[in-house]
């Protein structure tokens, strides 16, 4: 119910012109705001007070976290407490003689931050002088109380503000929770012994348990962690003393403890026998403050550590050391030349944390017969190749082409070294046998060979060698050129000239040159300078250059294949036996200078109108038909790797067309094509998983088949092309999918593997081309190639590389396929695979 509006009476008696219960709330709301008046100035006059005492106290925790009572003699560390004790009780004192706001001090809290006229909380409570019956005084005066009721809801007390960025302008009480806290990480587990050094004698204090730290670390290359022997990150339960902690050799033991007279660390061997420690000196006098020491011990044998303090132990460990046992290296077998006349290497390596690196030490078999012997040059280095670094197991195999080392041909002793990450070196037994080295056939470059490796071997023996020079040079008439005969005559001046050893060097290098233009005459000079003109003209279309620049390359490339194609006839001259060693097919088709001379003019005009990728296929198909051209003067004691590698080159082919028959099949068996036509009926699911089962067995077959084609490549002395690798992981990849049944996963990976078996069989043939003379292999082109090495049509393996279309392209015939391709790519039913796919049809065109 509402009381109705008339005169009451106050709490004073005096008579009111509000209701009892709007005057009651009224009354409430300035009690409130008065309440919270007296905390905010309790709390501003408090705060200053109290800031001391807490000071005070993080004053006292940071003298003892910091560890310094036990370092204060008693009576200082004693009146240092007495102050704290005084001072405390001081602030203390203080604090409690605060006196409490008033009333009065409240509402002139309530009025400042109210910020309203007329101090509406205390002119509420004011009160008529003399009470009146009179109207006009009454409404007046009820018109005054209803304007402050409204104001009484308005009422504000603030925060509080205790004043202490005047009391400390500095703000340095922020820095002592700083220290604090850095005394707090510092103490550690301590903290509460630390906090009773305050109250504890010296002596009694000084006799507490020091804090030590000690830790194991392993050498790096283990990849093992740290093993922590004390503190919360020790191993769970601890350490039984009874069993010896496990570590590798080379672990480096840390122990960090503090620096005190009677506190020292001892290690000992299991024999018995002391280890010494680089220990800290203790402090001068027992008030001096010193870091903690390190002491720190590699352990490399079974070993023991102890910590004691005045005759009695305070913490041991012991440990057992692995044995870090040096890596071991050993031929898996013989040393052998490939085909190729290259050293080949295969071994076997093993180390418990890993082999670092390995090498072939090779050094003469036999000591010469005669002591005091001066090798001008030294034994071949032969890092050998590690399948992967830190290789704890494995095998490798180095291939290295030493024919030009004048220690080729020589008889030497090898064995093999692997070194691991910790400096120890394994070593493989001793095995002698003969380095490979070129074959000539001419036996003049055979005798100048040889008296090279004389001369390389034992510096003395240059009188021998001189007068072997000159009696090969009796006979000038046996030259067929003035130019060997010469450079020998040279060679022969040089090496009766006393000459130093430097010099001695330089004509071991000449007859080498010298027996190089004796066995392939002005041919070798000119292929090198062939070789420099098309490089040099490679440089310049890949940087773009000048039209002039371009001119000048190519004027230099023609006069050099000019030198190169006129040294070749003037070799053919001289040796006609070696031009009819094989009959040449009639269906070859010989490559006329004229052609060559219009391939260059091309060259030049694609370079010139901006077709610098043209340019530069055209020039690399100009580089491998000169390479082969090169090729076609190898020696018939090749014809063992040219015909091993002919059938590498056989099977690549059949499994080219196997992979894309595999393909092909497929791609039909995609439900998301319609490879299998638009009449075609879905298969059943019996016929479909017979299908997949089919596809699956004949892609596992074909990946065997190249596994073993490559076994059978390394086995006779070839190198197989990473492709092939990617090739058999790609069908392993597409064998996998065709198992679970998803022949669209499939394609990709058969698509790789087919793409990776092209590139490794055009790497089989660019390998044949350098190697073994397979375009012209000894005097003639191989079948179904004309006489640069380029696949005619129809005839010869192949590798799927080349475009099977006759020499007159059908335009009308390919327009039609392009349009059709086009058609299909608009069709938005066409699976997005399709599309995508025909897509990259359509780029090349």
């Amino acid at each position: 119910m509402t009381e109705p509006a008339g005169k009451t009476a106050d709490s004073n008696g005096a008579e009111s012109v509000l209701p009892a219960s709007v005057e009651s709330a009224a009354q409430q709301r300035i009690a409130t705001a008065v309440g919270r008046a007296r905390r905010v100035l309790i709390w501003e006059a408090a705060w200053p007070r109290i800031v001391p005492i807490l000071c005070l106290a993080g004053l006292f925790l940071v003298i003892s976290w910091f560890g310094l009572w036990p370092r204060m003699a008693d009576p200082l560390r004693y009146g240092v407490l007495a102050l704290f004790g005084i001072a405390y009780v001081g602030f203390i004192l203080h604090l409690a003689r605060m006196p409490l706001p008033t009333r009065d001090e409240a509402l002139a809290r309530v009025a400042r931050e109210s910020a309203m006229e007329h101090r509406p909380a205390t002119a509420f409570g004011d009160r008529l002088s003399q009470p009146t019956g009179d109207p006009l005084t009454q409404s007046l005066w009820r018109a005054h109380r209803l304007r402050l009721l409204e104001k009484l809801d308005h009422l504000r007390t603030g925060i509080p503000s205790p004043g202490m960025n005047a009391r400390d302008p500095y703000a340095l009480r922020f820095l002592l929770p700083l220290v604090l806290l850095v005394a707090f990480l510092m103490a550690g587990p301590d903290r509460l012994d630390r906090i009773a050094d305050a109250i504890r004698p010296a002596a009694a204090a000084t006799q507490a348990p020091p804090r030590i730290d000690a830790w194991v670390t392993p050498p790096a290359y283990t990849s093992r962690p740290p093993i922590f022997l004390t503190g919360d990150a020790a191993r769970p339960g601890g350490f039984d003393p009874s069993q010896p902690l496990k570590v590798p050799q080379g672990s480096v033991v840390t122990l960090r403890m503090p620096v005190e007279p009677d506190l020292a660390a001892h290690a000992v061997t299991t024999r018995g026998q002391p280890i010494a420690f680089d220990a800290a000196a203790p402090p001068k006098t027992a008030t001096d403050a010193a870091p903690p020491s390190e002491h720190k011990l590699t352990l490399s044998a079974d070993s023991a550590l102890s910590v004691a303090r005045g005759g009695r132990t305070l913490l041991s460990w012991s440990f057992a050391v692995t044995p870090d046992e040096p890596p071991k290296i050993e031929l898996t077998r013989e040393p052998s030349a490939t085909q190729s006349g290259a050293l080949s290497l295969a071994y076997s390596l093993s180390d418990d944390y890993g082999v670092m690196s390995a090498t072939a030490a090779i050094g003469a078999a036999e000591a010469p017969a005669e002591s005091g012997a001066r090798p001008l040059v030294a034994a071949p280095e032969l890092p050998l190749n590690l399948p992967r670094l830190r290789m704890r197991e494995g095998t490798g195999e180095t291939i290295r082409d030493l024919s030009a080392h004048p220690w080729a041909g020589a008889k030497v002793k090898m064995h093999l070294t692997a070194t691991d990450e910790a400096g120890q070196i394994g070593e493989s037994p001793s095995t002698e046998f003969t380095l490979p080295m070129r074959a000539f056939h001419n036996p003049i470059a055979r005798a100048v060979v040889e008296q090279r490796r004389m001369l390389a071997l034992d510096a003395r023996k240059a009188p021998n060698v001189a007068m072997a020079i000159d009696a090969i040079t009796l006979y000038p008439d046996k030259f067929k050129t003035n130019g060997p005969y010469l450079a020998l005559r040279a060679a022969y001046h040089r090496l009766t000239g006393a000459p130093s050893d430097a010099e001695l060097v330089e004509t071991v290098d000449f007859l080498w040159q010298i027996a190089l233009g004796i066995e392939d005459g002005d041919l070798s000079l000119a292929a090198q300078d062939l070789r420099a003109a098309q490089e040099a003209l490679r440089k310049a279309i890949e940087s773009n250059a000048s039209d002039a620049e371009l001119e000048k390359a190519m004027q230099d490339l023609r006069e050099a294949m000019d030198k190169y194609l006129e040294a070749l006839a003037q070799d053919a001259a001289r040796n006609p036996q070696s031009a009819n060693r094989q009959p040449m097919d009639p269906n070859t088709q010989v490559l006329r200078p004229e052609d060559l001379k219009k391939m260059m003019d091309q060259i030049e005009n694609l370079a010139k109108t901006g077709s610098r990728d043209a340019a530069q296929q055209m020039l690399s198909q100009l580089q491998q038909m000169m390479e082969n051209l090169e090729a076609s003067r190898s020696q018939q004691g090749q014809d063992g790797q040219n015909g091993a590698m002919n059938q590498a080159l056989d099977k690549l082919g059949e499994m080219i067309q196997r992979q894309q028959q595999l393909m092909d099949r497929t791609f039909k068996m995609d439900p998301d094509t319609d490879g299998s036509g638009a009449d075609a009926q879905p298969m059943a699911p019996e016929e479909r998983e017979k299908t997949l089962r089919e596809l699956r067995e004949g892609q596992q077959s074909l990946q065997k088949m190249l596994q073993e084609l490559q076994q059978t490549m390394r086995q006779q002395g070839m190198q197989p092309d990473g492709k092939l690798g990617q090739a058999d992981r790609s069908m392993g990849d597409a064998a996998e999918q065709l198992g679970e049944g998803a022949p669209g996963q499939a394609v990709g990976p058969q698509g790789q593997a087919l793409q990776a078996l092209r590139e490794g069989a055009r790497s089989l043939a660019d390998q044949m081309a350098r190697q073994n003379g397979s375009a012209t292999h000894q005097g003639g082109p191989m079948p179904g190639q004309d006489p640069l090495g380029r696949q005619q049509q129809g005839r010869g393996t192949d590798l799927g590389s080349s475009v099977k279309v006759p020499d007159a392209i059908d335009t009308q015939r390919a327009r039609e396929i392009l349009d059709m391709i086009r058609k299909r790519l608009g069709d938005p039913a066409r699976p997005l695979i399709e599309r995508d796919y025909l897509e990259r049809l359509l780029q090349k065109y």
